[in-house]
């Protein structure tokens, strides 16, 4: 699923596509607003589970000209095939949203959180049920360099790295608390580093594994479940230099799982 963005004036059209279908315009024009994606129903056996996409900030245009701040969140429902309006974000939230959140996005256990860089790193929520959202910090706040949010073991994960390459894992607890799970070891993310910052890492995971990487010819640090030890390992992937000998220019690259099953698609 991707968003569609207007080559010439930067907006975002929500013009979202599927592997079989494009999504109706939004209600709402607006440019570079926050997006997450809620699966429905992830246990249905089919190529094409239910889903929602919630579109939140964002600048769309002033009554009187120029640009506001958009309050306005929407929803899109893919069982009714249907943009609806379902609430509104505070004003300070929509900012956040706007300027200062990637678009990736982590849905655990009724909320949608997004990670926000604004001076210090924070994470913002929405829960669904309630109609509420809320903000709150995260560990080394104002000393991490990059920081990710993941689903992992059924719960929100946050993962960062610090200078003199220390990156450290944490799980949510109750309470918006933070609990460590685990250390990155120094050598290796110093390897992963090359004497440059974590500001240049990406990380993309999943219940099996989380992988911190950055671009295509450089090597990744895994952390990945070994089910004959019964416990989880860190690991050094070297990167990929050339393909049948033929050498592969180091390249940005962007992560990301797809999960196999034997329904066709059509394109």
């Amino acid at each position: 699923m991707s968003i569609i963005r207007s080559s010439t004036t930067g907006t975002c059209s929500r013009s979202i596509s599927c592997p079989t279908r494009y999504l109706p315009m939004s209600n709402t024009s607006r440019t570079n607003p926050a997006v997450g994606v809620v699966t429905l129903d992830s246990v249905q056996h089919g190529p094409n589970p239910n889903f929602r996409v919630y579109v939140a900030g964002g600048m769309s245009e002033a009554p009187r000209g120029g640009a506001k701040y958009e309050l306005k969140l929407e929803m899109y429902d893919s069982m009714d095939d249907t943009w609806h309006v379902v609430g509104f974000v505070p004003t300070e939230f929509a900012v956040r949203l706007t300027v200062w959140t990637p678009n990736e996005s982590v849905y655990s256990n009724g909320v949608l959180y997004w990670m926000t860089s604004a001076r210090a790193y924070s994470v913002m929520g929405y829960e669904i049920d309630g109609h509420r959202w809320r903000g709150f910090g995260v560990p080394m706040a104002d000393k991490l360099e990059f920081a990710a949010l993941l689903c992992h073991n059924g719960g929100l994960t946050l993962v960062g790295g610090a200078s003199e390459g220390e990156a450290c894992i944490w799980g949510l607890k109750e309470g918006d608390r933070w609990g460590l799970i685990q250390k990155v070891p120094m050598e290796m993310g110093r390897k992963l580093l090359g004497g440059k910052s974590w500001g240049s890492i990406k990380c993309v995971g999943s219940e099996e594994a989380i992988y911190l990487y950055k671009e295509l010819g450089s090597g990744m640090v895994v952390w990945r479940e070994m089910e004959e030890k019964a416990g989880w390992a860190w690991f050094w992937i070297e990167g990929c230099h050339s393909i049948g000998g033929n050498q592969v220019p180091n390249l940005p690259i962007k992560g990301f799982f797809l999960h196999p099953n034997l329904f066709p698609f059509t394109f």
